[in-house]
């Protein structure tokens, strides 16, 4: 399974939201380990990826849970499994990972340059979206409610937020950053809270947005926001009626952390 697309989809998502720890030195018993955080909205999802490659689901505490791999043979096998397909600083994680395991097993696991491949090549973008990235619909404009033909604009955003300086190895995040820019065709908006937002807003982009997901699948429930978004597009341009803003309100107000409706049906799609 080293070269298949699910290597890349948990390559972007460990590298979204995820973290590699590795023990402070080589007579520790422990395994590096890897850990992803997630709500509990998502846990279809991260039990049907724990079926595939094996790891473990813990109640964390609230809403929260956490999926971590620690096994030998399980670490051993996702790390050739991401190794040569990051695109952050985590590589700096990754690397640190490999050489205790090369020490402590008598490896030989290479420690491959960050992957320069197109964005549009793999699914390494699905993977990382999943983790950070956000689809809404906003409404503006007048629409009083005994007004026939509405002055209202919809607008749909798919955007990525991240941090300017990882704060591990102190590398910047803006060149895998410029790139999603780049494939999108847009700007990165840079804040002074050491963040910043790539952001798709403008309608003649939204098709490469499409493109790339309908290509390769989300699977967390932002596949279902994606689908939202989607619908979203339809109403871009043109006049709105009664009828239209009313379905455009249900659907921003149905996303997100609005979201009380989940269908699992594209988890068919997984990465294999």
């Amino acid at each position: 399974m080293k070269n298949t697309q699910l290597g890349y989809y948990l390559a972007g998502l460990i590298e979204g939201d995820g973290c590699i720890l590795t023990p402070k030195n080589i007579n520790d018993k422990s395994n590096p380990r890897i850990f992803i955080t997630f709500h509990k909205n998502e846990l279809p999802m991260f039990e049907y990826l724990m079926l595939i490659i094996g790891g473990r689901i813990n109640y964390q505490y609230g809403n929260t849970y956490r999926y971590s791999i620690a096994n030998r043979n399980t670490i051993i096998f996702v790390i050739n499994l991401i190794n040569g397909k990051f695109r952050t600083p985590k590589l700096f994680c990754l690397y640190k990972a490999i050489d205790i395991l090369n020490l402590k097993y008598n490896l030989n696991l290479s420690k491959l340059a960050l992957d320069s491949s197109n964005i549009d090549s793999n699914p390494w973008l699905a993977g990382f979206v999943d983790a950070d990235g956000c689809f809404m619909i906003s409404l503006s404009g007048k629409y009083a409610i005994n007004s026939i033909q509405r002055k209202t604009r919809v607008r749909c955003h798919f955007s990525i937020k991240q941090r300017i300086i990882d704060k591990l190895s102190g590398e910047s995040c803006k060149p895998f950053m410029t790139d999603i820019a780049n494939f999108f065709e847009v700007n990165i908006n840079q804040n002074k809270n050491n963040s910043m937002v790539c952001m798709v807003q403008y309608t003649s982009k939204h098709h490469l947005v499409k493109g790339y997901f309908d290509k390769y699948p989300l699977m967390t429930s932002k596949y279902l926001n994606y689908l939202s978004y989607l619908e979203g597009l339809n109403y871009l341009g043109r006049p709105l009626n009664n009828e239209d803003i009313s379905k455009i309100q249900y659907i921003k107000n149905s996303m997100n952390n609005n979201r009380k409706e989940f269908n699992w049906d594209h988890l068919k799609y997984f990465y294999t």
